[in-house]
């Protein structure tokens, strides 16, 4: 049986040293640091699995990574650096144990939608109450980093509540085109609600019936921390909770939605998941795939904006998606698409780097943030909650006047604008 060390290893030897990877790494365009491209980050993972380094220096080579896909797109071998990462970090899970804030993570809160939703409260809570104004005054926040870079970050928290529960048909059109389960995905659920009505809305406009299976989280968060049982397990509950007389698994989280397609090899040697696992994966659509499918719903009114599309990595390196969402943001009467630069460059939020590595972050967000200025749009479209965070975070930063939608959210805007 293949193991990880031997996965690594052969990635390794196919690694020519050329430097393509050079031209596709966000870190290394913000440092010009040879060690945060693909090339060094390998040679530092060889070195120290043959004993020549220290874990210390293993742990910063695997961690210190967007997994963002940008040096596979330049590699002439095609090395998948992402995935060397991510058996490393399976590696030092093993040698170096699982810290209690993840195992709280990745264990308790994310499996448990319930739980989530009471940790939210509790969060809801300091920021309408004054506690958080206390807490960042007080310079409290200042001894935690992380948790201080995390409260920055965090969008004012809706109030939660929804009369849809698992299995309930939320979505109801006469003669539907199309059967679907929507996957919403732990973000969108806490912090974006909005996003999740505006896509049932689509999808009813559009002759999709949508159920709401019982889905946990797609398990992508303990897969990129190196617990890859734990991701297993979570696939194994979400495949088991969706039911055959759906037509596809429609998700409008990019990463989520990324995650969700590779259970087929997540599951490849689980002889009693892998066929139902590859079933899964083959049915699942980013809703903007579904959506520039099936027959435009007729109402659509002008919206007269100048705005501009990021390219999240989870959509458009790992699923291929891109041109859908531009089809159909090009669709609403009055929009202007104006392209940025480097439209498909990391953002630099990539799961919980932004917390970890701030510094680096914030320098890929402000060449991102110059990307999106110089377009001079107002709003600024994305496909990911993670993206939409990170990105409204550096607008809030610099004082862009730019407001940061979903694609979905712009899509209905077009039609509510026109009821009534």
């Amino acid at each position: 049986m293949t193991t990880a060390i031997d996965e690594i290893n052969k990635a390794l030897q196919r690694c020519n040293r050329c430097g393509f990877c050079q031209a596709g790494c966000p870190l290394y365009k913000v440092t010009g640091l040879e060690r945060t491209t693909a090339r060094g980050r390998l040679a530092i993972i060889g070195t120290a699995l043959a004993g020549k380094l220290g874990l210390d220096d293993l742990e910063e080579a695997a961690f210190n990574c967007l997994t963002c896909n940008g040096c596979v797109d330049h590699c002439p071998p095609e090395v998948i650096t992402t995935q060397v990462v991510t058996r490393v970090r399976e590696e030092l899970l093993k040698r170096r144990g699982q810290p209690w804030q993840q195992r709280f993570l990745l264990h308790s809160l994310l499996p448990n939608p319930s739980l989530q939703r009471t940790m939210m409260g509790l969060a809801r809570f300091s920021q309408v109450s004054g506690l958080r104004a206390v807490l960042r005054r007080s310079g409290l926040l200042a001894l935690l980093p992380a948790a201080r870079r995390a409260e920055a970050l965090l969008p004012p928290i809706p109030r939660l509540g929804t009369d849809a529960g698992p299995g309930k048909l939320i979505v109801a059109p006469p003669e539907p085109e199309y059967r679907v389960a929507f996957f919403i995905g732990c973000l969108n659920a806490n912090l974006y609600p909005e996003t999740v009505a505006a896509a049932l809305r689509l999808l009813a406009r559009h002759r999709v019936q949508v159920t709401l299976p019982d889905f946990r989280c797609c398990g992508l968060p303990a897969y990129s921390y190196g617990d890859s049982e734990s991701a297993r397990s979570l696939a194994r509950k979400n495949i088991d909770a969706v039911g055959h007389d759906v037509d596809a698994v429609v998700t409008a989280c990019a990463s989520c939605g990324s995650f969700l397609k590779d259970y087929r090899q997540l599951l490849a040697q689980d002889a009693g998941y892998s066929e139902r696992a590859a079933a899964f994966s083959a049915r699942v659509k980013d809703i903007t795939e579904l959506l520039a499918q099936v027959q435009p719903a007729p109402g659509a009114t002008a919206l007269e904006q100048r705005i501009t599309y990021h390219d999240p990595c989870h959509l458009a390196r790992f699923q291929k998606v891109t041109q859908q969402p531009r089809h159909l943001l090009k669709s609403v009467p009055g929009l202007e698409l104006v392209e940025m630069a480097e439209a498909d460059m990391c953002c630099g939020g990539a799961g919980s780097y932004s917390l970890g590595h701030y510094e680096l972050s914030l320098k890929v967000l402000e060449r991102k943030m110059d990307n999106v200025a110089a377009t001079g749009a107002s709003i600024l479209v994305t496909g990911c909650p993670g993206c939409r965070m990170q990105l409204a975070y550096g607008a809030s930063r610099r004082k862009l006047p730019v407001a940061v939608l979903d694609t979905v959210e712009l899509l209905d805007r077009a039609y509510s604008q026109g009821k009534g």
